[in-house]
């Protein structure tokens, strides 16, 4: 059984002059991002809130699709058809209900590679993604991953989806979406 949460951190830029042209998926700054969400030490997100950076936090669950399921019982019987890593994440713009039978987003809008990978060395996977000022902007309804995936729209096999409930990026923000799988 697949226990998948998504946590989503906007970080805010706008106000913060200083971290402008600073911020990057290898900032100090998602460095401690990252070992908020791997360690869930509040005092991590609390000191970047009251710097400033972080402009909202949310946690929610996905689906883990069929089709992304079925790669892991590929994997698991011999059959590297696939290779198994998620290595898109992909914003789309559909509010339709997300189903375990779902193959693509509803209505995929924009997609980014990986910006980090890793395990807990236990039974937990960690991907993460990191959406830059310049990427794109725009409200998103739907989140999915992919597991070998390609820089176009609707390829590779769909691993989660959820719908975000409409998350809002402009210009001067950037966004990191981190995806905690946990086997279970």
């Amino acid at each position: 059984m697949f226990k998948t949460i998504v946590k989503i951190i906007k970080l805010f830029i706008q106000d913060v002059p200083l971290f402008r042209s600073h911020i990057t998926e290898n900032s100090p700054e998602v460095a401690l991002l990252r070992k908020y969400v791997r360690t869930k030490d509040s005092s991590i997100l609390k000191q970047l809130a009251e710097a400033g950076i972080i402009q909202q936090h949310l946690a929610a669950h996905n689906i883990v699709a069929t089709v992304g399921r079925n790669v892991i019982a590929r994997l698991l019987a011999g059959d590297v058809t696939y290779s198994g890593q998620i290595n898109y994440g992909a914003l789309g713009s559909s509010s339709t209900a997300v189903a375990n039978a779902d193959t693509q987003l509803g209505t995929e809008v924009y997609r980014k590679l990986y910006s980090s990978h890793t395990t807990d060395g236990n039974n937990v996977a960690y991907v993460d993604f990191f959406y830059a000022a310049s990427d794109t902007n725009g409200t998103y309804n739907e989140f999915g991953n992919f597991i070998d995936g390609t820089g176009s729209a609707n390829t590779g096999r769909l691993f989660s989806h959820i719908l975000t409930g409409g998350w809002v990026k402009s210009n001067v923000q950037s966004m990191f979406v981190s995806c905690q799988y946990t086997i279970s």
